[in-house]
């Protein structure tokens, strides 16, 4: 396989309201993929996929006595996720790089439902490149990024084996998340790439190639 696969590959990427007409004030989806040409099969392939929705939990809090029963409403991992990350109706962003504790009360919640890169293409970059991508279209700003690691998608087709769970793991610690409860992992949107680009053009640094 070509090592500089990631130029061969096209990416689409899309955000919408929610379909919930009650929650689209408070609700974006976002889906994106990877796209392939084969040339042997002389059509378009799907690499990777990813999916998940945007929350925006400062509107919500005027909406929402209780923010858990709007995560109750829209599925019911983010219900789950709700009883690890809220806490006073608010989520909180730990401060995972201080020694010191601190908490910043978070004005949205981006949870990844799904992030897919088929078996042949994957130690490619190509999870990370959509992660990366994702965090260029959907609003970052003040943000907890959250997704069930185990597992990230409920594909039944692939056999979740112990050292499959462990690339998992190492994946998303590589990028910065970190467990909350026994199956969700986060992190603080100011670590990914948009945000990390963002402020380092507002300090007057250049990103680096």
């Amino acid at each position: 396989m070509k090592s500089d696969l990631l130029s061969d590959l096209e990416f689409e990427f899309s955000l919408k309201p929610s379909d919930l007409e009650e929650f689209s004030h408070l609700l974006v989806n976002f889906q994106g993929q990877a796209i392939i040409w084969d040339d042997d099969a002389a059509e378009e392939k799907i690499v990777a996929r990813i999916s998940g929705h945007r929350i925006d939990i400062s509107l919500a809090r005027k909406s929402f006595d209780d923010i858990q029963d709007l995560f109750d409403s829209i599925s019911p991992e983010i219900s789950d996720l709700g009883t690890h990350i809220l806490s006073d109706n608010n989520c909180f962003i730990e401060s995972f790089s201080k020694d010191e504790a601190e908490e910043t009360p978070c004005s949205g919640l981006v949870y990844i439902a799904e992030l897919m890169v088929e078996p042949e293409y994957r130690n490619h970059n190509i999870g990370t490149e959509m992660m990366k991508r994702m965090s260029q279209i959907v609003d970052m700003n003040n943000t907890l990024v959250a997704l069930k690691a185990f597992p990230i998608v409920d594909d039944e087709s692939e056999e979740r084996t112990p050292e499959l769970k462990k690339q998992l793991k190492h994946f998303y610690t590589k990028l910065g998340f970190h467990h909350s409860g026994e199956h969700y992992m986060v992190k603080d949107a100011r670590d990914c790439h948009a945000q990390r680009m963002r402020a380092l053009a507002e300090a007057g640094i250049k990103p680096p190639q």
